[in-house]
């Protein structure tokens, strides 16, 4: 039997998962480029050496008012590991800990609850500091328009402050390009319509892991530098989920350095005529909302007769999104987006065909989903041709049904929302090593 280790149910465990094949089946692993985690010291030393920026204790002589904006738990930045060392900063500029604010920042996703704060802050803070949720219908400040002519409202919490600090993960993005710098901002802070005129009207990236010189890119950058933030901390992580690059200092300065890096570390090639595509959507499991939203790639690039399997705990079941919700209809996106259509968006009619088409064929994948957490109705309400299963062994027990033992290729995709897929050129650029492919394990 040939084994394949995974993990699974980020935020809720974190646990490995082993999933098997019969021992005739060639198995190749893809995944990140993994890196040992950084420890105390090896974070402390990145934060005391920013970059393009004065160290954060500096910049914060004379505050009076920290917030740390850090994404919520649909994101996987593990902030608990950075919030101590970031306060130690804070502190040695002389403010007290009654003074900061730590605020859970999710843009229009509903407003993070006391257990899942609990999480993302972990149990080590000091008590004196608040911790609290942004809430996109909430308590906002209009601070005027951005360049593009997006009306900008802001949390106001955050505008109370004089010291803001964001913290967050650098990985591919549908639309920014890669999450990251700005974007704890514009969209994490504001209000429902702002973020929704944002993605209707600004132009942003091709392709997850694409361009971050956009002009969606230009105009958060622009707000985050209106609203005043002061200094980032972002992350890129290994298959752990732990934190294995620290890039601290300017929203943009420090972002680009941690782009070069994640575009190294994510980019992998792709399994060619492979019979069964397995896509595991770790870290990015907690519900289903973000993990076919960030990690369907492998299963766009699987042949017409392979098998589909993605792997996705959802310990919080389907989830949801203020903007795009899982079971709204096909239609009523397509009719808003319309809605919003300007005269600048007539040079690119087959762009926008292509992502209405994209998602109508994903709506006709037979998809096979390891997921003991998701109710099968509920997926189907998203993906109909879809099946569920609760267990490894009754989702390999199918596949062997439609394959038998015989000789196949099996492609497993390790934690595929954080991958790339690297063209020929793209991939001689970034240096992908052969350690990203990890030919055929042999029978245990």
């Amino acid at each position: 039997m040939s084994d394949v280790q995974l993990r699974t149910k980020a935020w809720f465990g974190d646990e490995p998962l082993s999933i098997n094949f019969p021992p005739a089946w060639k198995i190749v692993e893809v995944g990140p480029q993994d890196s040992p985690a950084l420890n105390t010291t090896a974070m402390r030393e990145k934060l005391n050496r920013p970059i393009g920026s004065r160290p954060l204790r500096e910049i914060a002589q004379g505050k009076t008012k920290a917030v740390i904006i850090v994404d919520d738990l649909t994101r996987p930045t593990p902030a608990a590991d950075l919030l101590p060392l970031i306060i130690a900063e804070i502190r040695q500029a002389g403010l007290d800990e009654r003074t900061i604010t730590i605020l859970l920042a999710g843009g229009t996703h509903p407003p993070a609850s006391a257990e899942e704060m609990a999480k993302k802050v972990g149990a080590d803070l000091p008590p004196a500091i608040r911790v609290m949720a942004h809430d996109s219908r909430g308590d906002l400040v209009d601070v005027g328009t951005s360049p593009a002519g997006l009306p900008i409202r802001i949390n106001r919490t955050v505008m109370e402050c004089d010291l803001k600090i964001g913290v967050g993960c650098i990985y591919p993005h549908p639309i920014a390009g890669f999450s990251g710098g700005a974007k704890i901002v514009l969209p994490a802070l504001c209000g429902v319509e702002t973020t929704r005129m944002m993605h209707d009207y600004l132009r942003g990236s091709r392709e997850r892991g694409g361009s971050i010189h956009t002009e969606l890119r230009r105009d958060m950058i622009a707000v985050a530098r209106k609203v005043g933030l002061d200094f980032i901390a972002n992350v890129t992580l290994n298959h752990r989920r732990e934190i294995s690059g620290l890039f601290a200092g300017d929203l943009v300065k420090a972002h680009e350095e941690g782009v070069k890096v994640a575009q190294r570390i994510y980019a992998v090639p792709v399994v060619p005529a492979a019979d069964i595509v397995v896509a595991d959507m770790y870290p990015f499991d907690t519900s289903w909302q973000f993990a076919q939203d960030r990690g369907m790639w492998p299963i766009e690039c699987a042949g017409p007769a392979a098998s589909r399997v993605v792997i996705a705990a959802c310990p919080l079941g389907l989830g949801t999104h203020e903007l795009f919700p899982v079971d709204s209809p096909l239609w009523s996106r397509v009719a808003r987006r319309l809605k919003h259509f300007r005269l600048a968006d007539l040079d690119r009619p087959l762009e926008k065909l292509g992502t209405v088409m994209k998602l109508i064929r994903q709506k006709q994948h037979r998809l096979m989903v390891l997921s003991p957490g998701l109710d099968e109705q509920a997926l189907k309400t998203m993906f109909p041709q879809a099946q569920r299963f609760g267990d490894w062994p009754a989702l390999r027990a199918a596949l062997l049904a439609l394959h038998g033992v015989g000789p196949l290729t099996v492609a497993v995709y390790r934690c595929a929302p954080f991958l790339i897929p690297a063209a020929a050129d793209l991939k001689q650029e970034v240096g992908v090593p052969d350690a990203s492919l990890t030919e055929p394990l042999t029978s245990a």
